[in-house]
This record gives structure tokens, sequence and C-alpha cells, in this order.
């Protein structure tokens, strides 16, 4: 299809998963509106930066420990895990897990760079990116190119499956950071299997998939307030959520086979 008969295609999926169920979020979150959305945003963006700077800086899985201390790993940790939970709670409630569950080959097929609001350059930029631009660029070949493995998945696990799946693999490893605190603190011998630089690759796409969801979200249903067009608040939401769910479960795909 062409450009404009996919971003009308995202309209169209917009108006029917995600209009109807705004009036029930903005409910949802009436009391504490900005403050929760912006609270768990700047949680999922600064949870970031630390797998960004061990993929950037950190030679081998020893350097990692050496550049950080358990207590920040394991912060990072945490804060990955509840960002994650948030965007994805905050996913389903908005429709968009519906929506990709049901046309995510379509959404992902015609899915370009420039189909993505400019918001989430700041964004990225906020997550120590250095040249947004071309970081787009590759969520979104990242994301297109995971679309053969997530309909091999989806045969045995639906998306909201997975989804929950990557919660339960943070809670896991938040609790296993935990443990390595706690032996190092008793100075034992025990013996505790430590993460590998790889893993923290994908704990920071876990961080940028659910940084891109929960901005995009928030600007669906206005409770965040960005200077952008009426159309990156309709199809534009629609292309960076669904690029935020894919990147999300490309890294727990890291997670798993570190």
């Amino acid at each position: 299809m062409s450009n404009e008969e996919y971003q009308e295609f995202l309209a169209f999926i917009f108006e029917r998963y995600v209009r109807p169920r705004i009036p029930r979020v903005r409910r949802r979150f009436f009391h504490h509106m900005m403050e929760e959305w912006y609270y768990h945003l700047e949680q999922a963006e600064q949870a970031a930066l630390i797998p960004r700077h061990i993929e950037n800086y950190c030679n081998d899985d020893e350097d990692v420990y050496q550049t950080f201390t358990m207590d920040r790993l394991t912060r990072a940790v945490s804060d990955t895990r509840y960002s994650v939970d948030f965007s994805n709670r905050a996913a389903e409630e908005a429709g968009f897990i519906d929506a990709f569950e049901v046309y995510s080959r379509e959404i992902l097929t015609g899915l370009q760079p420039m189909h993505l609001p400019n918001a989430d350059k700041e964004i990225l930029r906020e997550m120590g990116s250095p040249n947004p631009d071309i970081e787009i660029r590759d969520l979104v070949f990242r994301a297109k190119a995971w679309q053969e493995s997530f309909e091999q998945m989806s045969r045995d696990a639906s998306v909201r499956q997975q989804l929950h799946y990557a919660e339960e693999r943070l809670a896991k490893a938040q609790q296993d950071f935990e443990d390595i605190k706690r032996l190092e603190k008793a100075e034992t011998n025990d013996a505790h299997p430590k993460k590998s630089r790889r893993w923290f690759k994908g704990l920071g796409q876990l961080g940028q998939g659910a940084a891109l969801s929960i901005a995009n979200i928030a600007l669906a249903v206005g409770v965040i307030q960005f200077p952008v067009s009426p159309e990156t608040q309709t199809w534009g939401a629609i292309a960076s959520v669904s690029t935020g769910i894919a990147t999300i479960l490309g890294g727990v795909g890291d997670l798993s086979n570190e």
C-alpha cells in the first residue's frame, strides 16, 4: 500500500481500538494523571542509560561489574521492571495490545522511520542517544526484522502472554541481583551467576520500548502534552507504540538467550 494508504490504515486502527478506550483511561488516571505518567516515563529513560553505557564502553562481562556497583545495577533492573509493568498495563487499557495482536504483520510490514513522531527523538535523547534519527531507523529495522519470530512465537503464546513473560523475567532478574547483593554483603563464598553483557543489551531494549510506549500512549489519551500534530496523536501513536511493543519483545529474547 502507498504511504497515504498506510497512514489511513493506522488511523483506522486507532479509531477502532484506541479511541473508544480514551475516556476510561483518562478516568483511571484522573487524580494523579500527569504525575504518574511522567514518573514512569522518566523511570524508563533513566533505566536505559546504564545498558547503553555498558554496550558502548564495557568490553566484556567482567568490565560491567568493575564499572557499576551492584546497587546501581539493581536499581536499573528495578526501574526497567516497573516501567515495563506500567507500559504493558497502559497499552492494555488503551487498546494498543488488542490492535497489535490483530494487525502486527500489517503494521510492521509498512512501518518506516518517518511514521514515528518527532517526540520520539527527544525521548531517545533523554536515554543518551547521540543521534536519534539513526536510532529510530535502527528501532524500525529491528522491529520489522523480528516480525517472523513474533509469528513463530505467537503460535505458542499471544502477545499478551509474551509481554507478561517479560514482566516475569524482570521480576526474577531483580531478585537475582538482590541475592548477589546479599551474598556480597555477607562476604560468603557461595557462587551466584552474574548477568552477561548481552543480557544488559536486552535490558536496554526493554527500557527503550517501555519509554516509547508510555510517551505515545500518554499523547494519544491526552495526559502528557507535547507540541505534536493531531496525526501524531492518532496513526503516529499506533506506529510508535507498536515499535515499543516490538522492542520489548525483542529485548526479552536477549534476556532469555544470554
